[in-house]
């Protein structure tokens, strides 16, 4: 219940800035904002400052900006509808916009205090770093019943040393693991803060379940300098935008074999890196283990998705209608706001159903 209520006030609070990237960029070109409300109606308070309303609302599920004109023909002065194309382009980008300076701003702090790892391509690797912690191999499985859980070990564990060897990355693991199967081994190990050795009989070389019985993974963490933190910053920000929209665009584009894959219990190829509500309360319960700075970091990517998703062209978002106002810009044709209307509650309904899709391999992969 504590991941569930964390994640819906990390997910608010990132709606809520991103409402006000598009409030201050209205109140900046001219249009009057008429209500700035946190969560979503019934109203439980409300109070007008000048033009606007600020109001909180029962449902935490973050946020919104109600402007004059936005959804009617109405195009007098203060209007949405009256305001330039530029103005509206801003106006509708602005919220992206903060969503990607939130995901800076994180980022920056963590590079200056301790990055934990990326690897791929989103590490600025022209950039000069040291570790503020060393590369260590972390237990984030351990099968039950295995040779590693009748041993004691538990998931947030440090294998720091098997044997004589330093154990770095997985398949440091592995192959120490591979040449010693069936062996009884000493393995050094962090937990807590407090180190100790323990002793570990393996399975044989013809076991299929793996010879210790853990899922592993290398972490790590690198500090920047504070000037080649904003440029590292602004670089992981860059390519996990880049990285994001091309990975909704793949998601879109196999919508046909998620809709067909309901039918069976597999988990297809498409919704493995794909997350719902349900996957994000999951990673965020196994991020809380590594510590406040994974949560962070998990932070600045949900801010970056956030942005890559209402930045692409689709119905409902942000992206799709600017989408609109281009094209009715360019064709010199109006579309009616009844019509306009309609296009975004089926486009709104659309990704609704999306949604409940990848919840349904979420459950296929964390039950």
């Amino acid at each position: 219940m504590l991941i569930i209520i964390s994640v819906i006030i990390l997910f608010s609070l990132l709606v809520i800035l991103h409402e006000w990237g598009h409030f201050l960029a209205a109140r900046r070109g001219g249009v009057e904002v008429e209500e700035f409300g946190i969560g979503f109606p019934p109203r439980i308070w409300g109070k007008k400052f000048g033009d606007t309303l600020y109001s909180v609302n029962l449902l935490p599920l973050g946020g919104f900006v109600r402007l004059r004109g936005e959804d009617a023909a109405d195009k007098g002065p203060g209007t949405f509808g009256g305001a330039k194309y530029s103005v509206k382009a801003k106006i509708l980008l602005a919220g992206v916009g903060m969503n990607l300076l939130t995901a800076v701003v994180i980022l920056y702090a963590l590079c200056v205090t301790g990055l934990p790892a990326l690897g791929g391509g989103f590490e600025p690797k022209f950039l000069a770093s040291t570790y503020a912690q060393p590369k260590q191999l972390i237990i984030a499985e351990v099968v039950p019943g295995s040779p590693a859980a009748q041993a004691g070990l538990a998931k947030g564990d440090f294998v720091l040393r098997a044997g004589a060897t330093k154990l770095e990355d997985e398949a440091a693991l592995r192959d120490f693991t591979k040449s010693h199967a069936g062996q009884e081994v000493t393995l050094h190990v962090k937990s807590n803060g407090d180190e100790r050795d323990i002793r570990v009989k393996l399975r044989d070389a013809g076991s299929k379940d793996g010879f210790l019985g853990v899922g592993s993974q290398q972490v790590y963490k690198l500090r920047y300098d504070p000037l080649s933190a904003l440029a590292a910053a602004i670089y992981i920000t860059g390519a996990l935008f880049v990285a994001t929209i091309v990975g909704v665009v793949q998601l879109f584009a196999h919508i046909p074999a998620l809709i067909v894959g309901l039918f069976s219990q597999a988990v297809p190829q498409a919704a493995q890196s794909a997350s719902g509500p349900l996957g994000i309360v999951f990673i965020l319960k196994s991020l809380s283990s590594l510590g406040f700075a994974y949560i962070l970091l998990f932070m600045a990517n949900i801010a970056v998705a956030l942005a890559a998703f209402n930045v692409l062209p689709l119905p409902a978002l942000d992206g799709g209608r600017l989408a609109i106002i281009t094209a009715q810009k360019v064709l010199k044709r109006t579309i009616s706001a009844d019509t306009e209307a309609k296009i975004h509650a089926i486009g709104f309904m659309a990704l609704i159903a999306l949604m409940l899709i990848i919840s349904v391999y979420d459950l296929r992969k964390y039950f």
